[in-house]
């Protein structure tokens, strides 16, 4: 059975829950990486105009 679409309200503020698993065991990335991934996020939100709240 498919989702149901997400409901757009205009003019009005949504909150997502983003999440990406792997399969991998333990942290598949090095300290200098997820440096890199998360400037690359926060540079992504500020063009997108979003706010991310966290990331794990």
């Amino acid at each position: 059975m498919p989702r149901v679409s997400r409901m757009i309200i205009a003019d009005q503020t949504a909150v997502y829950h983003v999440m990406s698993r792997t399969a991998l065991d333990g942290f598949p990335i090095e300290s200098f990486e997820k440096d890199f991934l998360l400037d690359l996020i926060k540079r992504m939100a500020g063009l997108f105009f979003t706010e991310v709240y966290g990331f794990a």
